[in-house]
Formats: structure tokens, sequence, C-alpha cells
């Protein structure tokens, strides 16, 4: 095997990496669109804060719903 064919190999393996990183970023993107849907209202609270600011989204009951149980 010489050197040539040796960085040929390496060369394809990059980009079929590469191009599988791209694809999994993509549909990464596509998956969390649901998630960034509140994007322009948090970062006004970031550009506008204040003390006086009521909250954007309501504080979920953690009395009567905990998520992790009591370690006492």
């Amino acid at each position: 095997m010489d050197w040539t064919l040796v960085k040929g190999y390496i060369y394809f393996f990059a980009i079929a990496i590469s191009a599988i990183l791209l694809i999994w970023y993509i549909y990464y993107l596509y998956v969390n669109k649901a998630r960034s849907a509140h994007y322009e209202e948090y970062s006004n609270l970031v550009l506008n804060d204040s003390l006086e600011d009521k909250p954007l989204e309501p504080r979920e009951d953690r009395a009567n719903n905990p998520k992790e149980p009591n370690k006492g």
C-alpha cells in the first residue's frame, strides 16, 4: 500500500464522517424547532430585564407533583 492510497482512504472517511455529522445536525435542528418557538420572547426578556417583570411561563407546582422523591 503506497502513501497516495492511504491518503485517499483518509480523505474518503473524513468526507463520509463530515456528511453524516451534517445530516445529523440538520435533523437535530428540525426536530428541536418546537423548543425554539419562544425565542423572541426570551430574547426580549434578556434585553428588557426588570425586577417588576412578570414571568413568561407559570411555575410548575412541585408540591403536588414532585419530579424527584425526597431524599431524607
